[in-house]
């Protein structure tokens, strides 16, 4: 584990993606096979194997009273240092200097450590075993160790980079890791298949979700050179989500991975008997009398993790499917996609109700998806998506075989009214700022959002609001306000968390309005005007012909 932090610390050092793919290919392969599987286990942020539902419930909290027993700091310097460092694992090791024995730390024994806190139920139990580690290890192992624990590594590297470093390690094909990754989940395992030569037994399983396909932005028409190469479908106004069915049994994993299952008992009490086993790509939508409900209706659902049978009953929902990744005992991703469909008409066909199929539309000229556009538009949907016809599915990739073509509802000028200190390597920034609209002479927040500024105007940004803080509440500074931001947006709906009683979808900075003071920004009326317009139908929407040149 030693070695393991050191080597952490190299990655988050290091800019370059390649440079951080091969920091990690040279760690992994003179490893023997089980600090392979522990490393690889560990950087994938997850203490154990994915062996089906072992977890580690300890919070901030607990980690904070046992660095408190180790080193006497009181909880408010703990606080305190963490505001300001914004990292726990970092935090934590750091107050650590002076108070431990700095004895090393294997992958073997941390592993150890995680199956011991995994069994122990009590909680003071746990916070006696955490000290006995912070007592005895080096603090920059314990930053590592505590960081599997919270499961938030902040070093610079994603998935793909852990996988690449994999097949750089092994020598295996990357395509091959890849593959093996999506069909089950468990990149350790993966690891030491690759090292084997034995990616190609690693067989698909179901009940773990997969990576989704991603979709391009599509901001004129004028890029698709021939329609007719595209097969066109509406974007609904949803949730992604993948529905996988086995042996008359399902399970619903969101766009994070979630297992959301039981959140929709409507869809799991289904009678699903009679369908293959499948993995289906596709919207979860509130949906009553044939047809989608605003996403404002399915949002009373989303924010309950155990609904009652009334909402299930006034909120139905159903599961629209586009896409099949899955069928009988192998994946189809590599299937062309017309094949896919084709499977997929027989399996809806088969069910029917709550599994919907999404209607698709076929095109010759610019003119007719501009058409269908606008139709998506009628029907309530956010646009169109474009999928190239003979193309395979992607996962977690956004190839350009897939688009999405959409508008912003609109656009607000809003200010700024909080401004919240940043992660990792935003940690010493204020860079998430929560905004508002003007009501009279009140200004009530209506959203939040974090990107769509560049790094020199956050730093700028930063100097600028905390000269205009007028109360702290930990890591959220409420500020004066008089810096503007123009803010798009997908949607808007009621929110009880906002004085305004309403909430962007979607926000996105797209700049800073240094031109505008706070009398200059929109009124909570407009707010009213464009919410009341989208339960109307939808605001007017620019045509997706207008001549992107100026």
């Amino acid at each position: 584990m030693d070695a393991f932090a050191a080597l952490c610390e190299r990655i988050a050092a290091t800019s370059s993606r390649n440079g951080k793919i091969r920091l990690l290919a040279d760690y992994l392969r003179p490893l023997p096979d089980p600090h392979v599987a522990l490393a690889v286990q560990f950087l994938a942020e997850s203490p154990f194997a994915s062996d089906g539902g072992r977890t580690l419930s300890i919070g901030h909290s607990t980690l904070r009273e046992a660095v408190m027993l180790v080193t006497g700091w009181d909880k408010d310097i703990v606080r305190i240092c963490h505001r300001t460092v914004g990292d726990t694992g970092e935090t934590l090791s750091a107050l650590l200097h002076g108070f431990t024995r700095n004895q090393p730390l294997s992958l073997d024994a941390a592993r150890q450590h995680y199956l011991s806190l995994r069994d122990t139920r009590k909680n003071a139990a746990k916070v006696q075993h955490l000290a006995h580690c912070f007592r005895t290890y080096r603090p920059s192992t314990l930053k590592y160790f505590i960081k599997v624990i919270t499961r938030g590594m902040r070093i610079g590297l994603q998935e793909k980079m852990l996988v690449e470093a994999v097949a750089a390690a092994t020598g295996a094909d990357l395509e091959a890791v890849r593959a093996a990754t999506h069909r089950c989940g468990d990149l350790a395992q993966v690891a030491l298949a690759a090292r084997a030569g034995t990616l190609h037994a690693i067989a698909a399983r179901l009940f773990h979700p997969m990576d989704f396909m991603l979709a391009k932005p599509l901001d004129s028409l004028f890029d698709i050179a021939a329609p007719n190469h595209w097969a066109i479908e509406d974007k609904y106004d949803g949730i992604r989500a993948q529905l996988h069915i086995q042996q008359g049994h399902i399970r619903l994993y969101t766009r994070g991975m979630d297992d959301a299952t039981a959140a929709y008992p409507d869809l799991a009490g289904e009678a699903w008997q009679g369908l293959p086993d499948c993995i289906l790509d596709g919207e979860l939508m509130a949906w009553r009398d044939g047809r989608a409900l605003h996403f404002n209706v399915l949002q009373q659902r989303l924010a309950r993790k155990r609904p009652g049978a009334a909402l299930i009953a006034e909120i139905p929902v159903a599961f629209m499917a586009y896409d099949l990744l899955y069928l009988g005992d192998s994946m189809v991703l590599g299937q062309p996609l017309e094949q896919r469909r084709a499977a997929l008409e027989t399996i809806v066909a088969a069910k029917g109700h709550p599994l919907l199929l999404s209607p698709r539309f076929a095109a010759a000229t610019l003119q007719d998806i501009e058409r269908l556009f606008q139709e998506a538009r009628q029907r309530g949907n956010e646009g169109l998506m474009l999928k190239r016809l003979g193309s395979a599915y992607e996962m977690g990739k956004r190839s350009g075989t897939w688009y999405k073509l959409k508008r912003p509802l609109a656009s607000l000028d809003v200010v700024i009214t909080a401004a919240e200190q940043g992660h990792g390597k935003r940690a010493t920034v204020l860079s998430d700022y929560t905004f508002a609209v003007r009501d009279g002479d009140r200004f009530l927040n209506i959203g939040k959002a974090y990107s769509g500024l560049t790094d020199a105007e956050i730093r700028e940004l930063t100097r600028i609001l905390r000269g205009l803080v007028t109360e702290r509440f930990s890591r959220v500074l409420l500020v004066r306000p008089e810096v503007v931001l123009e803010v798009a947006f997908d949607g808007i709906q009621h929110s009880p968390r906002h004085k305004s009683g309403f909430a962007m979808r979607f926000p996105r900075i797209l700049r800073w309005r240094r031109d505008k003071t706070a009398a200059d920004i929109d009124t909570l009326d407009r707010v009213r005007a464009i919410y009341q317009q989208s339960l109307d139908g939808g605001a007017p929407v620019a045509s997706t012909l207008e001549d992107p040149q100026p």
